[in-house]
């Protein structure tokens, strides 16, 4: 039996109406947790908007990443507190593992809103005017996993300083639904499996004809590259969409570096021209998942996340055709464009990989 209904956003502009009009109609709290929040020309009416809402009576708790979010003005600040808007910043620095440097990467890049306790939303878009032309995708849910969703947001609620009998009552729901037929998947750096990454390799391993996988950033390791070779043994289609320029250009040219071992393995790389920073995968017609984990090191081991894998054939139809129609738009990287590029690219290239390495402490 069907417990959750789906609605997919593909784009920031979609997906921040569509929170705007749920904000709108919420009548008892609002629960938001993400990692980029700027009180710009787009941030500036959500933030607004939750005031009005907060002096209207409404229960409303903001986690917002105190590095995504460095240079948040005071001024909001004082006037979110004021209109009685409880807002955090998320800085963990508490947890032993992997030495003082990688506590204080410990960030938190969730992007999941809970209207009323009910409505849950979930994906790869934050707030700030330089989104407002990306690509991406959301996700907009009703039913059982909203659950599952509270009792993440309670968690990191408390990490980030909150009082623990404010939450106390979200405490009681498990991450794992029984009897649903989707599940969220939850990543934290203090533990040395990354689930988020079991089920981007579970897709390459379990798939019967094709694998889509898509991330705005690029960075496979061993395990995944050998999941990657069983699947061109098998004849599996494996199609990679990321975009031709990302935000953070160190991190596009270390992508790059990877993808003469992908033509190799068979995986069709292509190149989105608009930014695209939808984070997910999709396998056969079978399952997906979307969310906030980049398919790279940083994303499975260092950081606070959160994805939602879909079982629903007719979402996962939707999903595929935003997707189709993606990659009907992105370029194909072909071996004669890629043999072609020029040193200064190539040197590139080589010192982003180097710093990406030096980052994680590999050789």
């Amino acid at each position: 039996m069907r417990t959750t209904n789906f609605k997919i956003y593909s784009s920031s502009k979609e997906a921040w109406e569509a929170m705007r009009q749920a904000i709108l109609l919420a009548e008892k709290s609002i629960y938001w947790e993400l990692y980029i929040f700027l009180d710009d020309e787009i941030g500036k009416p959500f933030f607004d908007l939750l005031q009005k809402k907060a002096e209207a009576g409404l229960e409303i708790k903001l986690v917002i990443d105190n590095w995504g979010t460095f240079w948040f003005p005071k001024s909001r600040i004082e006037s979110l507190k004021k209109s009685g808007v409880e807002i955090l910043f998320f800085n963990e620095r508490k947890k032993r593992y992997r030495g003082w440097w990688k506590r204080f990467w410990a960030r938190t890049h969730r992007k999941i809103l809970i209207i009323d306790e009910k409505l849950g939303f979930l994906g790869g878009v934050n707030v700030g005017e330089a989104m407002k032309d990306w690509l991406d995708i959301q996700v907009a849910f009703e039913g059982k996993v909203v659950n599952s969703l509270l009792r993440a947001f309670a968690k990191n609620y408390i990490i980030a300083g909150g009082e623990k009998n404010k939450v106390k009552h979200l405490l009681k729901y498990k991450f794992r639904v029984l009897h649903d037929e989707n599940e969220l998947i939850l990543d934290e750096p203090n533990t040395k499996k990354s689930i988020g990454r079991s089920k981007y390799t579970e897709a390459i391993l379990h798939a019967r004809e094709r694998v889509i996988l898509f991330s705005p950033y690029y960075f496979p390791d061993r395990r995944f590259l050998h999941a990657l070779w069983l699947a061109k043994k098998k004849g599996i289609r494996i199609d990679l969409l990321i975009p031709f320029r990302s935000d953070l250009r160190v991190m596009t040219f270390a992508s790059y570096a990877w993808f003469s071992i992908m033509r190799k393995l068979g995986v069709n790389v292509h190149f989105s021209e608009k930014m695209m920073h939808g984070k997910g995968v999709i396998v056969d017609d079978k399952w997906a998942m979307i969310g906030s984990t980049n398919l790279d090191y940083t994303g499975f081991y260092d950081l606070y996340e959160a994805n939602i894998q879909i079982n629903e054939k007719k979402t996962v139809k939707k999903l595929k055709e935003t997707l189709e129609k993606w990659l009907a738009e992105a370029k194909n990287l072909t071996d004669e464009d890629w043999i072609k590029r020029g040193r200064v690219q190539k040197i590139k290239e080589w010192i982003a990989l180097k710093l990406y390495y030096l980052w994680h402490g590999k050789k």
